[in-house]
């Protein structure tokens, strides 16, 4: 059974052998339902407006609207508010630029991939998610990572890494000038240091914190960190 805030699918695309292969990708992505298919710009219209989608996949080859035309019209008032995915054997830059400015979030090039599709989905969501739950953003880089979660792939993470935690770890790094002992991050941030150095450890092997080591006067080195 469909759970209510499934993110609902609108396909439209002319050859109906795509918009079956799409419906079965689509379908099997958690948290995805297909809730209308349209062979037409004029059925697109039309469907947009009886299904009010939250995403629609759009092909820019219809027999009787241009796709780039379609997006167009799906920004008017009258229009209930959805966001676009292209999806086109179209390779052209001129094209690429044109669906961007008429409000498309991504394009993606036939045929597609499952895997492909699913990491675009799975991008979008996460977007999705991060704006419903913001009310309002305090720091540029709070919108700057609503933009990179949308174009890059979810890192592989651990489930002993929190992804809450790891993006405390993150501010707290970004904050300081030098760079910092596990104990230090572990003090500012209210963590144990095994809890900070796995954090740390884990953000320097995905490339964005770097440590170096710092000698004392017992000449065993103190690893430091700070974000790249």
């Amino acid at each position: 059974m469909p759970q209510s805030r499934d993110i609902t699918v609108l396909i439209v695309d002319d050859d109906p052998v795509v918009t079956a292969a799409l419906q079965a990708q689509v379908n099997r992505v958690l948290g995805f339902r297909v809730v209308g298919i349209a062979h037409s710009g004029h059925a697109a219209l039309a469907a947009a407006t009886r299904f009010a989608p939250r995403l629609i996949l759009l092909d820019l080859h219809l027999p009787d609207l241009p796709g780039l035309e379609v997006a167009h019209r799906l920004r008017r008032p009258e229009q209930p508010p959805a966001d676009v995915i292209v999806i086109s054997g179209r390779k052209e830059s001129a094209t690429v630029r044109a669906a961007i400015q008429r409000g498309a979030l991504y394009y993606l090039v036939k045929p597609t991939r499952t895997g492909t599709l699913e990491q675009t989905l799975l991008r979008y969501a996460a977007t999705a998610e991060q704006l419903e739950a913001s009310g309002r953003f305090a720091e540029q880089q709070e919108i700057d990572r609503i933009f990179r979660s949308l174009h890059t792939d979810q890192p592989f993470r651990p489930k002993s890494i929190s992804a809450a935690t790891e993006q405390t770890v993150l501010d707290a790094l970004a904050e300081v000038a030098e760079d910092v002992s596990a104990h230090e991050l572990a003090a500012s941030i209210g963590v144990s240091r095994a809890t900070a150095r796995r954090y740390l450890e884990h953000l320097v092997d995905r490339g964005l914190v770097e440590t170096r080591p710092r000698y004392g006067p017992t000449g065993r080195p103190q690893h430091r960190y700070r974000a790249r």
